[in-house]
């Protein structure tokens, strides 16, 4: 396709595909009209709903793109940005993507994300408000960018404040959303270190993201001290932003187990399997008697749950084994990806 937006006979498609309709949303995206307006006081009623309280309900926004090589970015788009208004005890409520292609993308293929977005959206209980599609020279691959809103009342708004001798919690796949890159990305070639099962393995793990209604059902049944979502960095990198410029440390006393196929994947990639980017694993932090019951409750349902340590009187470190982890910025699967295009250029 050219440069710039649709043509109007295919943005008309693009905006049916709407998700959710959610009560309160009085215009979204249409042809001729920029904005969406809500009735927020319609749109509250929904996260009271869900938590059988009536107290006074906030307004949570997020905004996160999707850069990383992935087959099905509408659908990671809704997911992350999901991800974090539950980490914080809303209910997601409506989503603006921006999907901005390369020169030359089919509109087959500006569409597939955009059934992408709108099936993860009916999923969720989310309204597509509306957003933006446009070609452009500036990029080389399909960037899905999304702004998100939900509600949650105050009495369950999430703190993400941490006390001392609260415990954490690792709950999920340490480099869930990594492996699965990592496995699409390298193709055939990951046949040579990793067995057809383990392949499949890995794309289940890799699937395992969305952590929606884990993290709600936390809040409602526990109102956890915090709960964060271990994207780019992975778990070391999650802990690290977790008491940044804070007056508190973490002392890990357990790494959280790791599958064997990252083991492999790690090996064969040169990268460290803790700072994978991990969107779907839960860091959870709570009271020492909150703790022990969130952990009896994820193991019933045989939910991976890992405790990992506990906070302390460290300002702003995360130690292991004695040793101050470095706050090291970017995440290891620049790394593997670079590793990998090494070994595909040699072959």
């Amino acid at each position: 396709m050219d440069e710039g937006k649709l043509p109007l006979s295919q943005l008309k498609e693009i905006l049916n595909l709407r998700g959710h309709e959610n009560d309160g949303v009085l215009e979204a995206g249409k042809i001729g009209g920029d904005v969406a307006i809500i009735d927020i006081e319609k749109g509250k009623v929904k996260a009271q709903e869900y938590y059988n309280n009536t107290s006074d309900v906030f307004v949570v926004v997020k905004s996160d793109p999707i850069t990383f090589p992935t087959p099905e970015p509408g659908q990671y788009a809704v997911i992350v940005n999901s991800n974090d208004l539950a980490c914080a005890g809303a209910l997601p409520f409506g989503f603006l993507p921006t999907i901005i292609a390369p020169y030359g993308t089919s509109f087959q293929e500006i569409s597939k994300v955009q059934e992408q977005i709108h099936e993860q959206c009916l999923s969720f209980g989310i309204t597509i408000l509306g957003g933006h599609t446009e070609i452009s020279k500036s990029v080389n691959s399909i960037i899905v960018s999304g702004h998100m809103i939900g509600f949650v009342p105050s009495d369950y708004s999430v703190p993400n404040e941490l006390s001392h001798e609260d415990l954490v919690l690792a709950i999920g796949y340490i480099g869930a959303e990594g492996i699965g890159i990592i496995i699409e990305e390298a193709k055939d070639l990951v046949k040579t270190i990793l067995s057809k099962y383990e392949i499949e393995e890995g794309k289940r793990i890799g699937s395992q993201i969305r952590i929606v209604d884990l993290a709600l059902d936390l809040n409602r049944n526990f109102r956890p001290s915090l709960i964060h979502d271990a994207t780019e960095g992975g778990i070391f990198g999650a802990l690290a932003e977790i008491v940044a410029y804070r007056e508190i440390g973490i002392d890990m006393k357990t790494k959280p187990v790791i599958s064997p196929i990252i083991q492999k994947l790690a090996k064969w990639l040169k990268f460290d399997p803790y700072r994978l980017i991990s969107s779907g694993l839960l860091i959870v932090g709570a009271e020492k008697e909150k703790a022990s019951k969130i952990v009896n409750y994820l193991e019933k349902q045989r939910i991976p749950v890992t405790l990992i340590g506990e906070v302390i009187r460290s300002k702003g470190k995360t130690i292991l084994e004695g040793k101050i982890l470095p706050q090291t910025i970017g995440d290891e699967i620049i790394t593997a990806l670079e590793n990998l295009e090494r070994m595909k250029n040699d072959n």
